[in-house]
């Protein structure tokens, strides 16, 4: 039996309003942005950074002396810098597309094209600089010290030039990834994270404050896309347009066989947009999204771990477990469907183009 008066629920529904509005008001569109770039964006371009140059002096050890040990640690400096910037490849904005287009020369792979290797040795063959797409970034790195077995690598890198390419290579994306730390610099007055985080408040980017929040949640939805038709879908033959073909040269890192950690990398990415700040942000306006969105990316991460665990290369799970992949697929697609309509939904938003796009 309720024994509350009617005017008693109502004063109970007024003041938990009253705290919603407060807390709407007390962490704003302009908080999140500030503390996506203060808390995310920040600390990971300044890891990533990190990352490459103690991947510089693996690889200038390793040219002075190319012997298993010291290609061994070259090789697992240039994977934890593979999968610093897989938890960052979402934010494809801002200097890391336009104006400097940054990710487009640490990532060939998915920004462009699977690399070219016969323009790789080309270039190597004639002493050349690795200029030009599909035959820079981090793909091209994999190749050059994960295409062959340790013996073989180390006998190829008696060759001057192709020290000389790797060198330069990495040089390469020191310059991409100083870029970013660069851009995102608070001290500079003129730096993109002053553009970012001053939405509606006189940005160059950002007109309107909505604009940030839209710049997110598309950057999400089109890294989705990314991930199921690119990553997963096109190798796998599951993808409309490829008629079911299986193509297993199509998978990310070929050669150091780790497309299921980028995967589970990736994830941990939305898992940390949520933790800066997104999650605090939708869930005043949904009950039910966020721990639904939670438990989907929970889900999926389980969905890549159990294929790793079952066939431990992506390409080992093409070639002979093909329904499972397809389980996997689907869970990501899930994913896509709850961050484009519900999540977006909650928050007022579409999906289209950002003012930042350059379109």
């Amino acid at each position: 039996m309720n024994c509350g008066s009617p005017t008693d629920n109502a004063s109970q529904k007024a003041q938990i309003l009253g705290l919603v509005d407060t807390y709407l008001k007390t962490y704003t569109t302009s908080n999140l942005l500030l503390d996506i770039a203060n808390n995310l964006l920040i600390p990971k371009y300044a890891n990533l950074d990190d990352r490459v140059s103690l991947m510089q002096t693996a690889a200038s050890t390793y040219t002075g002396n190319p012997d298993t040990a010291n290609l061994t640690s070259v090789r697992n400096a240039w994977t934890e810098t593979y999968l610093a910037y897989k938890q960052v490849e979402w934010a494809y904005f801002g200097p890391a597309n336009i104006p400097n287009n940054v990710y487009l020369y640490l990532d060939s792979f998915s920004r462009s094209y699977p690399i070219d290797t016969t323009s790789i040795e080309n270039k190597i063959t004639a002493n050349a600089a690795p200029t030009g797409l599909r035959v820079d970034g981090l793909d091209a790195v994999e190749y050059l010290l994960f295409k062959d077995n340790a013996s073989t690598t180390n006998t190829a890198f008696a060759d001057a030039n192709r020290r000389t390419y790797l060198t330069k290579l990495i040089q390469d994306l020191k310059n991409q990834t100083g870029l970013l730390v660069f851009n995102w610099n608070k001290s500079r007055s003129n730096s993109f994270y002053y553009s970012f985080t001053n939405a509606g408040k006189g940005s160059r980017d950002y007109p309107n404050t909505k604009d940030g929040l839209t710049e997110i949640t598309n950057q999400m939805v089109f890294f989705c896309n990314t991930i199921i038709d690119i990553k997963i879908a096109e190798p796998s033959g599951l993808r409309a347009t490829n008629l079911g073909v299986k193509d297993i040269t199509k998978v990310e890192t070929p050669y150091a066989k780790l497309s299921l950690d980028s995967l589970l990398q990736n994830l941990q990415g939305f898992s940390e947009i949520g933790e800066a700040g997104f999650y605090k942000f939708l869930e005043v306006r949904s009950e039910t999204v966020v721990p639904r969105l939670k438990e989907q990316i929970r889900i999926t991460s389980d969905s890549v771990n159990s294929l790793k665990s079952k066939y431990g290369t992506f390409q080992n799970a093409i070639t002979t477990g093909g329904s499972d992949v397809e389980l996997m697929l689907n869970e990501f697609k899930k994913l896509r469907i709850l961050i484009s309509t519900e999540v977006i939904s909650s928050l007022g938003g579409t999906i289209g183009v950002s003012s930042n796009d350059g379109d």
